[in-house]
């Protein structure tokens, strides 16, 4: 099911992180995901006390990984992929890479983080946990703002003082999946399922191995800091820096084949 319109797959790395929460995602005891949003010093649209995930308060999630941070504490919410309108924020060096790497419309984000099954003592994991289709994407403070009050949403890339940005940019989701219309554009995948794991099994959360299926044979495939460490056998040795993997999809079309038939099973 290649999309001829698609020519980048990134990989956007989200959410608590060593330095940003300092624990893991977790992974429920029922097998459901949650990406925890990293928290942000200055005055953001949510506090974690505002979150709600199923009926499970921000709260709850916090205490269910042991986070060191207070309910009251503003988060920067992003993506935000439950809502009517999917919206992915960008700002600094992360934005001038998709930038100098042509990411358009068209072109697809699969967002992952750290997640770990806390209730079972799970191993840490990088674990896909979303998606968005890029519609259009809207440069510039100004302009975002115009648009986040137009739809009367509250994003924290056009929320009060927005100067610390540079760069600044959303990305606005399709209304439908190109590469499957009766899909929303934007999502989230609700429950943990190896078809979603990045990490290899039995290794630490940074060895991954993606599938021969869809991966092998691939040429010219990382266009920024992914490199293979074991092609034949598709594995990385992820480097934890930065915060966005392009994919050259447009010479590798059975990858675009991995990311739809991800979110046909897991949407």
């Amino acid at each position: 099911i290649a999309d001829k319109d698609m020519r980048r797959v990134i990989l956007s790395r989200k959410g608590f992180d060593a330095k940003a929460g300092g624990v893991a995602s977790p992974i429920l005891r029922d097998g459901r995901i949650y990406s925890l949003p990293i928290p942000q010093n200055y005055p953001s649209p949510v506090r974690y006390k505002n979150l709600n995930f199923d009926e499970i308060s921000g709260t709850d999630l916090l205490k269910e990984v042991s986070a060191p941070i207070s309910p009251c504490s503003f988060c920067h919410l992003d993506p935000l992929l439950n809502e009517k309108i999917g919206i992915f924020g960008q700002a600094g060096s992360s934005q001038t890479e998709l930038k100098n790497h042509k990411v358009c419309s068209g072109d697809l984000f699969l967002f992952f983080g750290w997640f770990r099954d806390f209730f079972y003592k799970g191993k840490n994991l990088h674990h896909l946990f979303g998606w968005l289709e890029v519609d259009r994407i809207i440069k510039g403070s100004k302009d975002i703002k115009h648009f986040l009050k137009q739809n009367n949403i509250e994003h924290p890339h056009g929320f009060g003082d927005v100067s610390r940005y540079t760069n600044n940019t959303i990305y606005i989701g399709k209304k439908k999946l190109s590469l499957n219309i009766n899909i929303n554009g934007h999502g989230l995948f609700k429950y943990s399922h190896k078809d979603l794991i990045l990490t290899e099994s039995n290794m630490t959360r940074s060895r991954w191995k993606l599938p021969k299926k869809y991966f092998s044979g691939s040429h010219n495939l990382f266009l920024n800091r992914l490199k293979w460490e074991d092609q034949e056998n598709c594995r990385i040795f992820y480097k934890g820096f930065g915060q966005e993997f392009i994919l050259n999809v447009e010479e590798n079309p059975k990858v675009i084949e991995w990311a739809a038939q991800l979110i046909h099973k897991h949407s």
